[in-house]
Order: structure tokens, then sequence, then C-alpha cells
């Protein structure tokens, strides 16, 4: 026979419920306006993202455009190894990485943090833009026989700049064209990225087309027409 309850007696529960999150210590996004961040095509971008308290299992980055999860804490859900974040121990920040930048990374990105109050999210709108060469003048260069060609390209739209600026006559390369002779390329990154194409003593074999080429640039091209018998008529000039 069981024994009765004393009266007043409170009973106490078998088990404790635990808030493992108070209710002032969900995770919130510190700022909530939205990035717009601009990337070269080829090189690396970092999107923000930043936390009042860092818990792993709280955050994922989104890629808006297909909705694929791209990381959730530190687990990568992309076969695609340009995307990683980095997070460092006890930080607040969780930095999507995305290398070697394609035009199809453009687009919005959505960090999430999740509670058990709900949501909360950060944009960042990811710009790809790709460098252009670009060589002043109408597309047309004249120049007379025995001259020196001068032709300048600018690099316009570089974040980074190119390691290499590549000058091409007719699709061969000219840069270091020992075989022609008195071919000099000067280039400058500031205050503009430029390269300089001189070429000495202009014959006719240097007319056509001279293409200025840098790593994930588009391209620009000239023509160039040599001009027979006019130096002689300037020489002749001046003994007048």
């Amino acid at each position: 026979m069981k024994a009765a309850k004393s009266a007043g007696v409170k009973e106490e529960p078998a088990f404790e419920i635990v808030d493992l999150y108070p209710l002032n210590h969900y995770p919130k996004v510190v700022n909530n306006s939205v990035s717009n961040i601009t990337g070269q095509i080829g090189s690396s971008v970092f999107l923000p993202c930043r936390t009042q308290h860092s818990l792993e299992r709280q955050v994922s980055w989104v890629r808006r455009r297909d909705w694929h999860i791209l990381t959730s804490g530190l687990t990568s859900y992309t076969k695609e190894r340009r995307f990683s974040v980095h997070h460092p121990e006890g930080s607040t920040e969780w930095t999507l990485a995305v290398k070697y930048l394609k035009l199809d990374d453009a687009g919005t990105y959505e960090c999430q943090i999740s509670g058990g109050a709900g949501m909360v999210s950060q944009l960042s709108i990811l710009t790809v833009v790709v460098p252009q060469a670009v060589i002043p003048g109408n597309g047309e260069y004249h120049v007379d026989t025995g001259s020196t060609i001068s032709l300048t390209c600018f690099i316009e739209k570089s974040s980074v700049a190119p390691q290499y600026i590549f000058w091409y006559h007719n699709s061969r390369m000219i840069n270091y064209d020992q075989e022609r002779g008195g071919v000099v390329v000067h280039t400058e990154t500031e205050p503009r990225v430029m390269s300089r194409l001189t070429i000495a003593d202009a014959r006719p074999s240097d007319s056509g087309n001279y293409t200025c080429d840098a790593e994930n640039t588009e391209a620009a091209s000239i023509t160039v027409y040599i001009t027979q018998g006019q130096k002689y008529g300037h020489v002749f000039l001046a003994y007048m």
C-alpha cells in the first residue's frame, strides 16, 4: 500500500529542462546592411558575415541563384573547392572565400544565422568584372617607312594588375622578338596599367594587325599601315 502524499509538499520533476541558449543569447547579425563586393575575374573575393555569438552549427552560406547551400558551419556542401568558409576559432567572423572567380559567380549570397528565436541573414551582392585592354585611336595607325612604330595599351577595370601584358603581330607574339630586332615593350602599373610597344625602323613587313592582351582580359587590336616613299619626300623637303 502506497504512502499518502504529505499535504503542501511540492513534487520535484523527474528531470530539468535547460535552455542552452538564453533568450538574450540567440545569435543575431551585427550589421544587417547589404554588402556590395566587386571582384575581378580569376581573382579571389571574401564575403563578410559577423555574428554576436560564435556557434558553428548555426551559420550557413547560401547562393541565392540556385538556393544551393555552400557551407554550414565549417562543413562544405559543394564539390567546387573554390568555395570555403573562414572562421578563426573564437571569432564572430564567418567569411565566405571564393577563389578563381568566374562570370557566373556574380549574384547574391546569403549568410544565414539560425537560432531558436528564428533566423536572420546578411546579404552580399557580388559583381564580377572583366578587365579590358584599350588601344587609343580609331583602330588604325599610319606610319612612314623607316619611322618608329609606337603603340600604347591601357588595361582598364583592373583591380589587380596583370603579371604580363603581351603584344601580338598577326597572331605571333613579339614581346621577345629577337629575329626582328628593334622591338621594345615597356610596362607600367602606376598610376594606370599601361604597356607601350615600340618598333624601330618600320618596314612593309611590319604592317598588319597588332593585339594587346593579358590573362583574363578582353584583348584590343589595331591595324598598322606602313606608307612607303614618304620618308624620301620629307628628306627632299628638308633640303629645299
